[in-house]
């Protein structure tokens, strides 16, 4: 992988874990999860339609957070390459 690629992946992942930290996109998933949880919870036993798209409201909640988790993970890992590179660079030019 190239130093570029390293480094929009290092910056995509900086970019995520801020979006994560921020207060208000912590509140919505944690409000929206309630919200989605209380109306499974009072829905009818019956309306299997209404309760399987409230299920599919709260996989797909779970689905973005673990999205930008993984784009974390992988700035993680690509300032660990780009340490990596700059570390055998250094050694080299002894």
């Amino acid at each position: 992988m190239n130093e570029g690629k390293v480094r929009e992946n290092m910056e995509r992942g900086e970019k995520a874990a801020a979006l994560l930290r921020n207060e208000l996109l912590q509140e919505a998933f944690s409000t929206l999860e309630q919200d989605f949880m209380q109306a499974w919870k009072v829905s009818p036993v019956e309306d299997s339609q209404n309760r399987e798209r409230l299920y599919m409201l709260c996989q797909n909640l779970s689905a973005l957070q673990g999205y930008l988790e993984s784009i974390i993970t992988g700035g993680k890992l690509a300032k660990s390459q780009l340490d990596e590179l700059q570390n055998r660079v250094k050694f080299e030019k002894r």
